[in-house]
Parts: C-alpha cells; structure tokens; sequence
C-alpha cells in the first residue's frame, strides 16, 4: 500500500480505496471465499498488472467488508469514471 511518488499531495485515503477498487473484481471471478487481506512481505517484482510480487509473506489480517464498501463509496464521489483491473470489463 506505499504510495507511488506519481500520486503527489493527493489523498492518501484515496490511494488506499483506488487500491482496494483496483481488484474488486477478484470476489466476482473467483472461488465464493475470496476475501481480501493485507500482508507483509518483501516485493520482489511487479506483475502483468503492476501488482506487486512478493516473498516472506506474513498474513496480517482480512479487510472487513464495510472497509471495501467504503472504498467503493471514496472512488464513487471522485472527478470522471474510474474502473477496476477487470479485463472482462464486468465490474
């Protein structure tokens, strides 16, 4: 979740929700127990959508549902149309 020199002074509230939006979709395309979490762990690279790769990965906990309900809600009252990583375009 650090934040990328690009986004400047912009909020950092609205980093974390862009983050938690970017892959909203992951809950619709995958097995019904998809929950999202945060870890700890050592990036070791980037993948096919920027996501970072990592290694020693230490579970930190799930991120409740009202958290991701209210990501949803930041990234809605944000300036023009923002959509998630889905390639299928579904979400």
């Amino acid at each position: 979740m650090d934040v990328e020199d690009w986004w400047g002074s912009r909020p950092r509230h609205v980093w974390v929700a862009r983050r938690l939006y970017d892959y909203c979709h992951l809950l619709h395309h995958k097995d019904a127990r998809t929950r999202s979490w945060v870890l700890h762990g050592s990036e070791v690279a980037r993948g096919p959508d920027n996501e970072p790769l990592v290694t020693n990965v230490e579970p930190l906990g799930w991120i409740a549902e009202r958290t991701i309900q209210e990501a949803f809600r930041v990234i809605a009252e944000q300036p023009g149309r923002w959509g998630t990583l889905d390639r299928g375009g579904r979400t």
